[in-house]
């Protein structure tokens, strides 16, 4: 009977945390589509050819990497923006014109912020599909997660509430984020590991957005 509660209890425990934990397949693609998207735009950024290609290759090797964390997310509809924009990067490589390269790179940023956009909106319908099943065991592993994370909300919240030093604050926040971001790479990740770097950057992207203003005004 007292395993029983203790099972229910991890289980409610998850349900609460529903819309985050189901889809971490598909938030550890969104998250390394993000990473690519960014080398895209550095890529855009570039003013001259080999440091375009430089961006571009780095971008193609993380979408390269992608195929099981597409399966496991099962977001098929984003398949074809993701693709047309790992082609679209493989042909900047070849290219001699950095105006051309520059074409190219703005179509692949659309495919692949299409794509971001699409697994985004399919990740938030099937965290409505309530016959979805979370064992007590990977309960018990995101409530464990959840309580190791709790010094870190709780000083990211203080960062948003004080403001004192808002510049800083948000250069934290984004160090985490990217710190985490790069950690999410590893394919040798385990379930546990995913959720944490996963949490970490939904807690830094909050503070993140909070704090925004205040760091970008003069």
């Amino acid at each position: 009977m007292i395993q029983k509660l203790k099972n229910t209890s991890l289980l409610l425990a998850a349900l609460m945390l529903f819309s985050f934990v189901t889809n971490t397949a598909c938030d550890l693609v969104n998250s390394n589509l993000e990473f690519a998207l960014k080398q895209t735009k550095n890529a855009e950024k570039s003013q001259d050819i080999n440091t375009v290609k430089f961006h571009t290759y780095k971008a193609i090797k993380i979408v390269q990497k992608l195929d099981k964390q597409l399966k496991d997310c099962g977001c098929s509809t984003a398949n074809k923006e993701i693709t047309e924009g790992l082609n679209l990067l493989k042909d900047i490589t070849h290219s001699t014109s950095l105006s051309t390269a520059k074409l190219m790179l703005e179509d692949a940023r659309k495919s692949i912020s299409s794509g971001i956009d699409k697994i985004a909106t399919y990740s938030k319908k099937t965290t409505s599909n309530t016959d979805k099943k979370i064992s007590a065991e990977n309960a018990k592993v995101y409530a464990t997660v959840d309580s190791i994370l709790i010094p870190l909300e709780k000083s990211m919240l203080a960062m948003t509430v004080e403001k004192d030093n808002c510049k800083e604050a948000y250069a934290t926040a984004l160090a985490i984020y990217e710190k985490n971001e790069l950690k999410l790479m590893d394919e040798s990740l385990t379930e546990a590991k995913k959720y944490y770097h996963l949490r970490s950057i939904e807690i830094a992207k909050k503070t993140m957005k909070k704090l925004e203003d205040c760091a970008k005004a003069k």
